[in-house]
């Protein structure tokens, strides 16, 4: 029978179970320390320090523990050698994001006794949301902790292996290892390019099957890209590559890529002189990064593709602007005085937003000089739509009142670009 939990009692159970985590931890000459930035990960442990150069890249050996603590009279609260615990999709997708190894520990504690329960990050990913967290439309999850009899031995175990398998960089690693734990090149080929390109082109069709964080998936494209320029780089051009990376094959055959990344080649001495002709930030060599349906990393430069046609790049950007309006108007509609609209609304809206972010924005191509107005109100108007969305959700660190003033000033420059397009093409034509 569990006992009845207060704030207070709450909040002294869950110093205790800390307490027992760290006691036995330290016991198992294990180091751990208070988690200095705490947005959730309540311990920091360290293997033996820095690793030696056969793990170049790697860094010491981290990991984070988030511990959540019960309080029972008796142990038959356990199922089988399993406890579950919820756990907000938000900190779930932060702990996924974080690029060191995070685990969940659940302490059961019965009188001064402590048992503990514990999985990592990766693998609760895996158990709640086999295809990405980005499918999840909850805003908690369920997860099961299976009993572990020696949580020290667990951890080392672990965080070794963490460190060993998914490195943050694959240069020296074989083939075979390359292609059994990072990913494998599916295929590869030379799309048709203009003679006045400037650049060579190559697509590439990549499975990755390291786990799903920011920093590994970066490791795999930072490979690919030296492995590429080593293969094909050194022309008369620079070299431009696309790839896109699914998660299987099934992925592949359907062309449901969970990724698309373009870059360019860095050290060619030719490079500046494209990135010039391309508007391509100097600093910025990544182009284009989708993950899990979040916007880029960076700010996109303006696509290199052919002039198109003004009726067919209006006709284009009319039926964008029309789904703009959609979106802005479905807000106005349903917001509320105190400035939220129903949460199953607004995931709709974001998925439709991250839909003609990801496909249908970046297809419609450049406009003669006359237009290119237009082509930046359009990615103006989908800036200020995802800040709206934004901050109709909120955001744990931000309070009510600074929430609302932005959300009311990001409303108020939607509403200038509401129904602007024809207005807009007339002056242009017009003028």
């Amino acid at each position: 029978m569990t006992k009845g939990i207060g704030g207070a009692h709450s909040q002294l159970t869950g110093e205790r179970a800390e307490t027992k985590v760290k006691d036995a931890l330290l016991d198992a000459e294990l180091f751990c320390s208070k988690y200095e930035h705490d947005r959730g990960e309540d311990l920091l442990v360290e293997l033996e320090g820095y690793v030696g150069q056969a793990d170049s890249g790697s860094g010491p050996r981290i990991g984070l523990l988030q511990i959540r603590g019960h309080e029972s009279e008796t142990t038959s609260t356990i199922d089988e050698g399993r406890v579950k615990r919820r756990i907000t999709l938000q900190h779930l997708q932060r702990w996924a994001a974080i690029p060191l190894p995070v685990f969940v520990v659940a302490v059961e504690l019965v009188g001064s006794v402590a048992q503990f329960f514990a999985r990592s990050v990766d693998q609760l990913v895996g158990d709640v949301a086999p295809q990405g967290l980005g499918v999840l439309e909850k805003d908690t999850v369920t997860v099961s902790l299976p009993w572990v009899s020696d949580l020290p031995a667990f951890l080392k175990a672990e965080i070794a292996e963490f460190y060993s398998l998914h490195a943050f960089h694959l240069t020296g690693l074989s083939e075979d290892v390359t292609a059994r734990n990072h990913y494998e090149l599916i295929s590869s080929n030379v799309p048709f390019v203009p003679t006045h390109a400037k650049v060579w082109m190559k697509n590439i069709r990549v499975l990755w099957k390291g786990p799903w964080r920011p920093a590994h998936f970066w490791a795999t494209v930072n490979d690919i890209a030296d492995r590429q320029r080593k293969m094909d780089g050194g022309r008369s051009v620079p070299l431009m590559a696309t790839m896109h990376v699914y998660r299987s094959l099934k992925d592949d055959r359907d062309n449901n890529a969970i990724a698309h990344v373009s870059w360019l080649e860095d050290d060619h001495p030719r490079t500046d002189q494209v990135r010039t002709l391309l508007n391509w930030p100097k600093a910025v060599h990544w182009s284009r990064f989708r993950f899990h349906g979040k916007s880029s990393l960076e700010l996109l430069p303006e696509s290199f593709v052919l002039e198109e046609d003004d009726e067919v790049f209006l006709a284009k950007a009319d039926k964008i602007w029309s789904r703009f309006d959609a979106v802005y108007t479905e807000v106005i509609t349903f917001l509320t005085p105190d400035l939220r609209i129903p949460s199953r609304r607004l995931r709709r809206l974001e998925r439709v937003l991250n839909k003609l972010e990801d496909g249908v924005v970046g297809k419609l191509g450049r406009p003669s000089p006359q237009f290119r107005v237009i082509d930046g109100m359009i990615g103006q108007y989908n800036f200020v739509l995802s800040g709206v969305l934004t901050w109709l959700k909120g955001k744990d660190d931000v309070p009510e009142v600074r929430r609302k003033r932005w959300l009311q000033q990001d409303l108020e420059l939607a509403e200038g670009h509401h129904r602007a397009f024809y207005p807009l093409v007339k002056l242009l034509r017009d003028g």
